[in-house]
């Protein structure tokens, strides 16, 4: 019985050292980003929270260059980078012309976001997309998005340059906060059935 207990003990203290070994690497934080290859789309989509408008900023750049036929902005909340016509002023700045934008003003949730681009994304004819969120939110929304969805064909375009970067995130708090919220979101739209 003592012998069990202490197998049991070791196991445990391996396996929380092995957890807090990964955690110190930059493995857990590079998971979360989802990059592929540029490739021509028929629109760029922007997840609102974009404050600094890098997530918007990237997707006018594919636009611009003709990798994108639309630019797809989403977000009901009020504020800048979380109203989707915050993000269109931005990107008729950035030279976007207005014909090519178009949006979804709703949403308050990445889940909501992906649901409400559905009927926009059906009736411009969109049969592939350029999701372009902030690296750290890309592979829950590249999921949420695949689900939602089912007959477009979904590229992951992480915002660049991005103030948030996989690397050491473990040394600092507010990248500490970023994975393991991201990582909680995972598993909450995992049980619900949204990735």
């Amino acid at each position: 019985m003592r012998s069990r207990r202490r197998v049991a003990a070791v196991a445990v203290a391996a396996a929380v050292l092995g957890a807090v070994g990964l955690a110190a690497t930059d493995a857990p934080a590079r998971w979360l980003v989802v990059e592929d290859a540029a490739a021509p789309v028929d629109a760029a989509v922007v997840l609102a929270g974009d404050p600094d408008y890098e997530r918007t900023t990237t997707a006018a750049r594919l636009v611009l260059s003709g990798e994108a036929r639309l630019l797809v902005l989403t977000g009901g909340e009020p504020g800048p980078g979380d109203s989707a016509e915050s993000l269109r002023r931005w990107a008729l700045r950035k030279g976007v012309p207005a014909d090519r934008i178009r949006m979804e003003e709703v949403s308050r949730s990445t889940r909501e976001a992906v649901v409400a681009l559905l009927p926009i994304l059906e009736r411009e004819g969109v049969r592939s997309v350029a999701l372009v969120t902030s690296p750290f939110h890309q592979r829950r929304s590249w999921l949420a998005a695949r689900r939602a969805w089912p007959r477009v064909t979904v590229v992951n375009r992480p915002a660049r340059p991005s103030s948030w970067r996989p690397d050491d995130w473990w040394r600092e708090r507010r990248s500490r906060e970023i994975v393991l919220k991201e990582y909680g979101k995972l598993a909450y739209y995992a049980a619900r059935g949204w990735l």
